[in-house]
């Protein structure tokens, strides 16, 4: 009776042992693996919408293993950081074993096994490492052939190829999302680049953005990170409609909207006080380097139709009014000069939806009617001819 009440007691042990193993198992997530790394160090980060916070490091000798344990009670980015190698971003939470192995592979040195979320962002790392790859290869090809005969057209060949395998991931990472859109992966990619392009433009692409947000904050509807792309898609899709009702209202044939700004002479303008004459209204700032080089155009073109009825005003969103004045000399820059120094966001700004994309232009006719806007200055000269009838 004795020795069954012992075993009995012995096997309720072992369960409560095993119970409280599994317990603590799920208390952590586990990233760890092995890099071809001699006296160096590893880093491990959490990686979130708008910072990145350190947690661990480890010291790597060649071949030896590496194990990070962090407490993370929902799905979280984590990344790998090392000298040698590019960032590797993982997904984990508690109860998760995510491995990562290196190779000797150029395109794509990591093997990843883990939970589906780590699989899935995997993928799709590895096939944007392997397609940059190949946009490096051709970056090697072109400085080699700069010496070569003929290299002009090689380099047309080169750029068609950069835009095929450009187009062809875009298209890739399209289908993926569509497949995935509830998936970490595509958190990450349409927030992410090519080289230097965006994958997803939050106007022309806004469908998939909306796609992913809505996806995650189903799935994952207490994820941080889910909120914070919902946040931010929602502000997205206000832009949008802003930049859509703008549109609108500064299209060519609309009335120009009414404003009051004040000139170097602390003279308060509005553009309704040159009714009856066609008007350039051109928005720059002295620190913005595409407004100095498009001064020359503006000082042109007004010395060119001032005699044809145009008048000119210059609005600049410096802060400081020194600079702005000794610009304005600098670059011999004519017409009536005013400063905005309200900052982003200020009501011209806002009116006009500049947004600190600068410079622009808006061409007012003698009505007060909106002829042309833009950013092409060279296309500036034709229009102002057409507006006012003079010819060159």
């Amino acid at each position: 009776m004795k020795v069954q009440s012992l075993f009995a007691l012995l096997i309720l042990s072992l369960l409560f042992l095993a119970c409280d193993r599994k317990q603590n198992d799920k208390s952590f997530a586990v990233i760890k693996g092995a890099y071809h790394a001699s006296n160096s160090t590893l880093y491990l980060d959490e990686v979130h919408a708008s910072f990145v916070k350190r947690l661990d490091s480890a010291e790597l000798s060649s071949g030896e293993a590496f194990e990070f344990r962090v407490s993370s009670p929902d799905y979280a980015l984590f990344k790998l950081v090392h000298d040698d190698l590019y960032p590797l971003i993982v997904v984990a939470k508690n109860g998760d074993t995510v491995t990562i192995d290196q190779t000797d592979d150029p395109a794509w040195p990591f093997r990843v096994k883990g939970n589906e979320q780590a699989m899935l962002l995997s993928e799709y790392f590895e096939k944007l490492n392997r397609d940059e790859h190949k946009v490096d290869s051709l970056s090697l090809i072109f400085l080699n052939s700069r010496s070569h005969p003929d290299f002009l057209s090689i380099r047309e060949d080169l750029n068609r190829a950069f835009i095929d395998i450009h187009e062809a991931h875009r298209q890739w990472a399209r289908e993926f999302v569509s497949q995935h859109p509830g998936s970490f992966a595509a958190l990450v990619m349409i927030n992410s680049f090519f080289k230097e392009f965006l994958l997803f433009d939050q106007k022309d692409d806004f469908k998939y953005y909306n796609m992913v947000a809505n996806a995650v904050i189903e799935t994952m509807p207490a994820n941080q990170y889910a909120i914070d792309l919902n946040a931010h898609v929602e502000k997205i899709r206000k832009q949008n409609e802003v930049d859509s009702a703008a549109m609108i209202r500064l299209a060519p044939g609309k009335k120009a909207p009414g404003f009051n700004v004040f000139n170097e002479d602390n003279t308060q303008i509005n553009p309704a006080d040159f009714r009856g004459k066609n008007l350039l209204i051109y928005f720059w700032a002295s620190h913005s380097a595409p407004s100095r080089q498009a001064n020359p155009y503006i000082k042109e073109i007004y010395g060119q139709y001032h005699s044809e009825g145009l008048e000119l005003i210059t609005i600049s969103f410096d802060r400081s009014k020194e600079i702005w004045t000794s610009a304005i000399s600098l670059d011999e820059l004519p017409g009536i000069h005013c400063i905005d120094t309200r900052g982003p966001g200020s009501p011209i700004q806002t009116l006009f939806n500049i947004k600190m994309h600068l410079p622009l232009y808006f061409l007012i006719d003698k009505h007060g009617i909106i002829y042309s806007s833009g950013r092409d200055f060279k296309k500036l000269d034709q229009e102002v001819g057409e507006l006012t009838g003079a010819t060159k």
